[in-house]
């Protein structure tokens, strides 16, 4: 693959960074020099191309070189003047109960509170020293952020690859490595987010994350066997397109019954049940404008659709219901997120594309 040679920013003698966006005609003729390799760079001002930096004319870059160098210095410029220098990777929760949960999954062999969340972390909270082609273990990191008040806290190596990837010698190490798979020199001001992998690459990620602590132990997982005693509570028939018992609706209301009606349904509870599912309650939320109230649902007896979100509210007479069924988890937690009156940042879903 062929790297640009052309940049954007360069190191005045200060070792400033100066982006070619404040150079002019009166100081373009000061010394410049490439961040990753120091080669000496000039500014290219013309009319017709992009302005730009490249070498100065004698002198030469190697683009691979340059880009690794160049990554390098700047994950470090990032990391000692930022006030926050965030990571985010997903980690999976797991569930302690196994079979005893409400929504014990046989092909999974767990419950379906097994999901993926994004866990952020602020670097700078663990360590205060970035340092470029550090060693620790007899391996050298790329960048190695230490802590200079806690000796015993093992390091993070930042690894940049251009043509190849972080050795399995250094992965199998144990290390903690952040791995930033890099095209150009913007690719070193990213985000360091755990990301999908570079459409153009195939196989190559834009940021990996190897030996980072991936799971989550839910300690107290609401959706415990208690929930099915629920099916044999009193049950209000509603004769809506398809007559169905729900088991929620309080015997006593107070002078707001929607609140009542939300207060009254717990996590694991049999919420409705009709010839289709028999949903138990999920999870539940109250709309940001107190008018409605949600219930994710999921049915544990093999429905079609086992994934049910009710949007519930109140006319001053009666409670009226909203229904929507799917055939997954995810597509059920959009409709669950908009119903609250939020906005939903997770992307198409499988109900989006049938």
């Amino acid at each position: 693959m062929k790297y640009s040679v052309k940049y954007n920013r360069v190191y005045d003698k200060a070792h400033n960074i100066i982006d070619i966006s404040s150079i002019t005609k009166d100081n373009r003729e000061s010394e410049y020099f490439s961040i990753g390799t120091l080669t000496p760079m000039v500014a290219a001002l013309g009319d017709n191309n992009q302005h730009h930096f490249r070498a100065k004319k004698g002198y030469s870059l190697n683009p691979e070189t340059e880009l690794h160098e160049y990554v390098k210095r700047i994950l470090k410029y990032r990391f000692d003047t930022e006030e926050q220098f965030l990571i985010r990777y997903y980690r999976k929760e797991y569930c302690l109960n196994g079979k005893q949960c409400i929504f014990y999954d046989k092909t999974s062999g767990d419950c379906e509170t097994l999901r993926e969340k994004i866990a952020e972390y602020n670097l700078k909270d663990y360590y205060d020293t970035a340092t470029i082609e550090g060693r620790y273990e007899g391996f050298i990191a790329d960048v190695l952020l230490t802590s200079s008040s806690n000796k015993d806290r093992k390091p993070v190596f930042l690894e940049v690859a251009v043509t190849h990837p972080c050795s399995k010698e250094k992965i199998d190490s144990g290390n903690k490595i952040i791995e930033l798979h890099v095209r150009g020199e913007e690719d070193a001001y990213c985000d360091l987010e755990e990301s999908d992998p570079y459409e153009s690459f195939g196989e190559r990620e834009g940021v990996k994350f190897h030996n980072f602590k991936k799971e989550t132990i839910v300690q107290n997982c609401p959706h415990l066997v208690r929930g099915k005693k629920y099916a044999k509570q009193p049950c209000t028939i509603i004769q809506m397109a398809l007559p169905t018992k729900f088991y929620c609706i309080p015997l006593q209301q107070s002078g707001n019954p929607l609140q009542s009606y939300f207060d009254n349904v717990l996590i694991g509870m049999l919420f409705a049940s009709n010839s289709y599912a028999k949903p138990f309650v999920f999870d539940k939320a109250m709309s940001q404008d107190r008018k409605s109230f949600v219930i994710m649902g999921k049915d544990i007896y093999g429905a079609v659709k086992p994934w049910v979100i009710y949007a519930v509210t109140w006319n001053g007479k009666r409670f009226n219901y909203k229904v929507l069924s799917h055939f997954d988890y995810l597509s059920a937690l959009k409709d669950f997120i908009i119903y609250q009156g939020k906005e939903w940042l997770g992307g198409e879903t499988l109900s989006d594309l049938c």
